[in-house]
């Protein structure tokens, strides 16, 4: 019987089968000391993808039944005791990838799979027979529910043992590496580019020959190019407390139609909205909703920034507004239609179309809107509507504490 699958084989080996391989490899003299002996995250898999054998760094990255706790020497009797709930399973069903789909295949089979770095690193190392090396963005569930953006780099290896061909499967945690990138990016690009026009400015203005008009015209920029500048600033410390749990949730009083015009205004000194329509829909709603204005802000300003980046001079980003089902509801729209492998890999942190170093924008959005504002992102993009972001919010929710000013100290 043939599996549906959209990407990877989908088949499986028997749990019969799994449980001689592990066994073949346990027999090994020293192959558990010696994989285990490796800190970097090390599984072996069959030619079905599924895991066979783990070492211990693996294990106790996974907390499988409480490793940490529960390890009683190096025995492979305690080892198939702690490995035994990801034996069969394959990599993202193990590690808790959020993309999975709910059939028979499992990990590799879905749509999201086609662009998964793990798969096609142990596909492309089977059929090659060779290492082969990805980097691979995964969303895992944590075991209270909540969600953790990982940046991996995979390695996949081929190894024979007594005529049958198996792959070592190890991951390495780049997050941290892939922040780092963004964050230079940030800030010794758009930080320092706007720092420099700001001083620029500055500089111009201590200049003798200006009219009082013209000084102040250059004022009213650098005040513009200053605040531009705080809000760069204070965009990423908002992701980095939302990534650590520690941003708190302020509740206000919100008027739709006014939220939206604010957006707009701050989008006057944007480079990116030079020669670019950006205005309300006509058939925009007014009311009032009860949220965090400036988180609200913070996820509508990213949409409108994405948008206003993927339509030329000349076209237009309209904003809309309205009630749906007892909730509020934005949306952002625009012309271009995002490829296919765009639409998988979004919301995916250091995920961009933009090149190296970009992609935090659609993350961000989600992360604030769903785990601190209760709401909901979801978007659509094809030819016959665009693209169209839509955040969906309760009228209203509670507050999880002060936020402190939001100046940067």
């Amino acid at each position: 019987m043939t599996v549906e699958t959209a990407f990877a084989p989908a088949e499986r080996a028997t749990a019969e089968d799994v449980w001689r391989q592990h066994e073949k490899l346990a027999r090994l003299p020293y192959v558990h000391d010696f994989l285990s002996a490796i800190p970097t995250l090390s599984v072996v898999l069959n030619t079905q993808r599924q895991v066979v054998f783990a070492n211990r760094a693996f294990a106790e990255f996974l907390n499988a039944n409480r490793a940490n706790k529960v390890w009683e020497g190096d025995s492979d009797e305690t080892f198939d005791r702690i490995c035994e709930d990801m034996i069969g399973k394959r990599p993202g069903e193990v590690i808790g990838c959020t993309r999975v789909p709910p059939t028979e295949g499992g990990c590799g089979t879905g749509q999201f799979c086609r662009t998964c770095g793990a798969v096609i690193s142990i596909m492309n190392s089977q059929k090659q027979h060779k290492l082969n090396v990805q980097e691979c963005r995964m969303l895992c569930r944590g075991a209270g529910g909540e969600q953790t953006a990982l940046d991996l780099r995979v390695w996949s290896r081929p190894i024979d043992v007594e005529g049958e061909t198996f792959t070592v499967f190890s991951i390495m945690d780049i997050s941290d590496e892939k922040r780092r990138k963004v964050l230079e990016r940030i800030f010794f690009h758009d930080v320092l580019n706007t720092a420099g026009e700001v001083k620029g400015l500055a500089d111009l203005l201590v200049k003798t020959g200006f009219s009082e008009t013209e000084c102040k015209e250059i004022a009213d920029i650098i005040s513009e190019s200053s605040s531009q500048l705080i809000d760069e600033i204070n965009a990423q410390r908002t992701v980095s407390e939302a990534e650590s749990g520690d941003l708190k949730v302020s509740v206000e009083e919100i008027h739709s139609l006014e939220l939206m015009a604010r957006i707009i205004r701050q989008f006057h000194s944007f480079r990116c909205a030079s020669g670019k329509i950006l205005e309300v829909d006509e058939a925009a709603e007014q009311f009032n909703f009860r949220s965090d204005p400036v988180l609200i802000c913070r996820v509508l300003t990213n949409l409108v920034k994405n948008a206003l980046e993927a339509v030329p001079e000349g076209q237009k980003v309209t904003l809309s507004c309205f009630r749906a089902d007892g909730n509020v509801c934005f949306t952002v729209h625009d012309a271009p239609v995002m490829p296919p492998d765009v639409q998988l890999q979004m919301y995916t942190r250091s995920f961009s179309t933009k090149g190296s170093g970009h992609g935090l924008g659609t993350y961000s959005i989600k992360l604030i809107t769903e785990k601190y504002l209760q709401g909901r992102v979801s978007f659509v993009s094809n030819r016959e509507e665009g693209t169209r972001f839509t955040v969906q919010y309760p009228e209203e929710i509670r507050s999880s504490g002060g936020r402190g000013e939001e100046n940067v100290d």
